[in-house]
């Protein structure tokens, strides 16, 4: 087994690793280093022949985030999550080695994800984040509203990208710091197509073709940025209506409420998570962003909003 160790939300993640496996380790964390005082995962990657099932989408629910231990099982590979002990063994099929929506999507991302959301000390937020003339926004939507198009658009428009869809909080990091995964990002067809920044990116199909999962090219590393400090929080809006307009803190936080009580059974850990987003916010210029198809206008207005005065500490 090869050690090997990479940062993921910005944890320290220590990796025991079949040597079969180490490409798609490489691929998924990239080669980030993590902060000396991180906080751990112990991971152990395992290969196997696996069975010869097709493969499916494990169920994604609550009751999977409150199981112990957490099982992701696609058919033919598998992880068990121990959340207590902030450990996981994966055990990857040789056929699914070279399948990044098995080992990405189905498995890596969803483990981080119900470690996070089981955790007394971290919450998630449904967010992405993008840096913009060094300004740097958190970007919140509901689902299906184009947060992670949006995202993607601003990165390829010269932005560095945080996150698209994850973005986590640490109690104990220091104040006004998220951490994202920047490494891939999900995207339909007509997107992509567009993009001048994915030469070198690998594409996978998911959802019948109607997304893919794009590990971003590695040409693309020195603006992928885990680590992000906002200076101003939006929440995107899809509803005919234009322009911005400001959100107060406690409006901002019942949006984010169905994103960092998951998996928060403890009404004293909810408490403290709740302060903490409610002092993250209170610290940002924080508005309701209109988006619309076009994303190179919506890009110069996230732009002019971040360099207005109030967006700046």
């Amino acid at each position: 087994m090869l050690e090997i160790v990479r940062e993921c939300y910005g944890f320290r993640v220590v990796c025991s690793v079949h040597p079969e496996a180490r490409e798609a380790v490489d691929l998924f964390f990239g080669v980030a280093e993590p902060p000396a005082s991180a906080p751990e995962v112990r991971l152990t990657f395992e290969v196997t022949d696996g069975a010869g099932v097709p493969t499916v989408d494990p169920p994604h629910t609550l009751e999977v985030i409150a199981s112990d231990p957490i099982t992701i099982d696609t058919g033919n590979s598998r992880a068990v999550v121990e959340p207590d002990g902030w450990r996981a063994t994966v055990t990857l099929a040789r056929g699914d080695l070279d399948d990044q929506v098995v080992w990405g999507r189905f498995i890596l991302e969803r483990l981080f994800l119900y470690l996070v959301c089981r955790s007394p000390r971290h919450y998630p937020l449904h967010a992405g984040a993008v840096g913009v003339d060094g300004q740097v926004a958190l970007v919140s939507a509901p689902t299906g509203t184009g947060k992670s198009t949006f995202s993607f658009w601003c990165l390829e428009r010269g932005a560095d990208l945080a996150g698209e869809d994850i973005m986590v909080r640490h109690l104990d990091d220091e104040p006004g710091v998220v951490w994202g995964y920047p490494r891939a990002v999900y995207l339909d067809r007509a997107t992509i197509d567009r993009a001048t920044v994915l030469d070198g990116a690998l594409i996978s199909e998911i959802d019948e073709g109607r997304k893919s999962r794009v590990r971003l090219p590695d040409a693309l590393s020195d603006r992928l940025r885990p680590r992000a400090r906002p200076e101003a929080a939006v929440f995107l809006v899809r509803d005919g209506s234009t322009g911005t307009r400001p959100l107060g803190v406690t409006e901002a936080v019942e949006l984010c409420r169905g994103d960092f009580a998951t998996g928060k059974t403890d009404q004293a850990v909810l408490a403290a998570v709740e302060a903490d987003l409610r002092g993250l916010l209170a610290g940002l210029p924080v508005h309701e962003f209109s988006l619309s198809e076009d994303l190179d206008e919506c890009f110069d207005g996230m732009r002019a909003l971040l360099r207005a005065p109030q967006a700046v500490r």
